[in-house]
């Protein structure tokens, strides 16, 4: 096995310790954007919004859907590009709000959709961090991620940076009062940022094999998903993401001594459903270790195994954003403790693009 690269990994490191800034910018700079957006949506009053998406950018767009769906009580789908690119039919979109959420703008199959979508009539918004790529151009609507160059393979700052602006995006379509959602956010990333010993000390409870599932429920789940994604590209650890109501209707059955879970809790309702299912876990012989971040007074029982918490000002639709920050670190910390360069995952490149 070869020395991780050390140039490599502190661009990778530098690149999640400019998370904070990246969201301070975007609630600086992007609402009047992201209001004219809400607007157009607004004057539509679309019956469905379609997210459209691939990769880290489709974990974020899942947490887009759970924004739009409870936020904003918007039917909400998420597209399947294949429709469009592999079968030439796909659905009928000259009703909908088509949302394409990517990093490099640059995905073959998504920037078909948008045009697709586009052509037939639907309003097209681009959330993507190149505002000149062929993504941005493909939209009638562009809400840039004002992320910067992202070098490294493993998306960072530009998933936690799309997270922001569909946040964003919700609260504007909702009318809410964005300065109170979301201004403690930056503070807050920056305090998850601050954890890194017990980081650190945290991903040494999982082990060299690292956990066999990361679970989430409700706003928990997309960011079980991405950090299961992040545990195979930085460690190359088989962490399968699972609802935490779907892990009862069948996985659970694999648990047992040797099954350890990472559960995610971001306050709110997903508080317990974290807390209930890693005590199923323990039951049945297995592991619960609970990565822990947002609101989280009022649900503080105790469990064993390993935690990692941070407790910030965030209503559980926030909190997401700061949890996945502590989830990256902990996935850099487990490869890095197996020699392995988190930076340049094997057989990946930083731009994949699919038909």
């Amino acid at each position: 096995m070869s020395p991780p690269s050390a140039p490599d990994r502190s661009r990778l490191e530098a690149e999640i310790a400019e998370q904070p800034a990246v969201v301070g910018r975007l609630l600086d700079r992007q609402w009047p954007a992201v209001r004219a957006v809400a607007s157009a949506i607004q004057a539509r009053a679309p019956g469905v919004v379609v997210l459209v998406a691939r990769g880290s950018s489709d974990n974020v767009a899942i947490y887009g859907r759970y924004l739009l769906e409870i936020c904003n009580r918007q039917l909400t789908s998420l597209a399947a590009p294949s429709t469009v690119t592999l079968y030439e039919r796909g659905p009928r979109l000259a009703e909908a709000v088509v949302i394409a959420v990517s990093q490099s703008g640059r995905g073959e199959d998504v920037v078909a959709y948008v045009e697709t979508a586009r052509a037939q009539g639907a309003i097209t918004v681009a959330v993507v961090n190149d505002g000149g790529s062929p993504l941005a151009g493909a939209a009638e609507w562009v809400l840039e991620c004002l992320a910067g160059p992202e070098l490294s393979v493993p998306a960072t700052k530009t998933v936690t940076a799309q997270m922001t602006v569909l946040a964003m995006l919700s609260l504007a379509l909702a009318a809410a009062t964005p300065e109170r959602n979301l201004l403690p956010l930056p503070a807050a990333v920056e305090r998850a940022l601050a954890l890194r010993p017990e980081v650190s000390a945290f991903a040494r409870t999982l082990g060299a094999d690292g956990p066999s599932s990361v679970i989430g429920r409700g706003f928990g789940f997309p960011v079980a998903l991405e950090l299961a994604l992040k545990l195979k590209e930085m460690a190359y650890l088989r962490a399968e993401p699972f609802s935490a109501a779907d892990f009862y209707h069948g996985p659970i059955a694999l648990v047992d001594p040797s099954y350890a879970a990472l559960l995610v809790d971001v306050g709110g309702k997903s508080s317990e459903a974290a807390w209930t299912t890693a005590m199923a876990i323990r039951e049945r012989g297995g592991q619960a270790h609970l990565l822990r971040a947002g609101d989280l007074a009022g649900w503080k029982p105790a469990l064993p195994g390993g935690r990692l918490a941070l407790d910030v000002p965030l209503a559980e639709p926030y909190a997401p954003v700061v949890a996945l920050v502590l989830g990256q670190l902990v996935a850099f910390e487990l490869a890095t403790a197996l020699g392995l360069d988190p930076a340049r995952p094997r057989g990946l490149h930083k731009v994949t693009s699919t038909r």
